[in-house]
């Protein structure tokens, strides 16, 4: 199900981890601008592999000026690794859980032992004191996953259930999308893959429109440069679909969004559900 991992996708991408001169170069960098930043550590991998990863969140929040959080499969959130992040201190943690079926979970998520994904998460829970961080799912929604017993296995005991649309393989949608209003994450993200190159946003996966490379740039001078200065103006013309990426993308961004609350437990539970209509005030499908 995964669109860069996948069956049946056959691009490929080089794997490896970021190393620590480029990682602390980058939040010493961030962590001198005078305006907030989110830092979402995860990308096209689990995070928890990453021989750094508690390294990196302490140094994240050592800056004043940067929230921190990531998403997780959970397999390798074992107690140690969970204490160690909860001492740390984040802001929020996301994890992807695909249903509330062992046979169902286990049949998309390979290697996973669902029993142990569940017991390291209500470890982690277990030891939250009060609302920090906030705790969120997302869940892919397959036919065959029953979305009212995940929604009543977990509502009360974390703060959002996302159930997301299951995308395509190998691309970024079904194409033919035409944008009517500039998108959002281009003005709002910057993906930095651990090769130090920057991608156009978050559904760059194969890094076909690398913007810049860090260290080589400041991540400023690459936020600021002419490479994505160039496709904002063309979002802003209504000429998205000059960039092949743009023009087949299907991000959760454009679709909408059906939301509501359930109150159970000690947490009140925000559903958040998406749905495969988009929203008529951003995108069309083009004829």
């Amino acid at each position: 199900m995964c669109p860069a991992y996948g069956e049946g996708v056959e691009r490929k991408r080089d794997i490896g981890f970021i190393n620590r001169e480029v990682w602390t170069k980058a939040l010493d960098e961030i962590g001198t601008w005078p305006s907030r930043v989110n830092l979402d550590l995860h990308g096209a991998g689990e995070p928890l592999l990453h021989p750094d990863f508690l390294d990196m969140l302490a140094h994240a929040r050592s800056k004043k000026n940067i929230t921190v959080g990531f998403l997780s499969n959970a397999t390798l959130l074992n107690r140690e690794m969970a204490s160690a992040i909860m001492d740390i201190g984040l802001d929020w943690i996301c994890f992807s859980v695909d249903g509330a079926e062992k046979h169902i979970f286990e049949h998309y998520r390979k290697g996973a032992d669902f029993d142990l994904v569940e017991e390291n998460i209500k470890y982690l829970l277990s030891i939250r004191k009060g609302s920090n961080p906030v705790i969120s799912f997302n869940m892919v929604r397959h036919q065959e996953l029953d979305v009212k017993m995940f929604i009543d296995k977990w509502s009360g005991l974390v703060d959002v259930l996302n159930i997301s649309l299951k995308r395509l393989q190998g691309i970024n949608g079904a194409g033919g999308l035409k944008l009517l209003t500039p998108c959002a994450l281009i003005y709002q993200q910057l993906p930095i893959a651990w090769t130090g190159k920057a991608g156009l946003c978050c559904e760059d996966f194969w890094l076909d429109h690398v913007i810049g490379t860090f260290p080589e740039e400041s991540l400023y001078e690459i936020w600021h440069g002419k490479l994505l200065n160039n496709i904002r103006k063309k979002h802003e013309k209504q000429q998205a679909d000059d960039v092949k990426l743009c023009r087949t993308c299907n991000a959760t961004f454009l679709h909408l969004h059906k939301e509501w609350f359930v109150e159970k437990g000690r947490i009140n539970t925000l559903i958040r559900e998406e749905l495969p209509e988009m929203r008529p005030e951003i995108a069309v499908k083009a004829n």
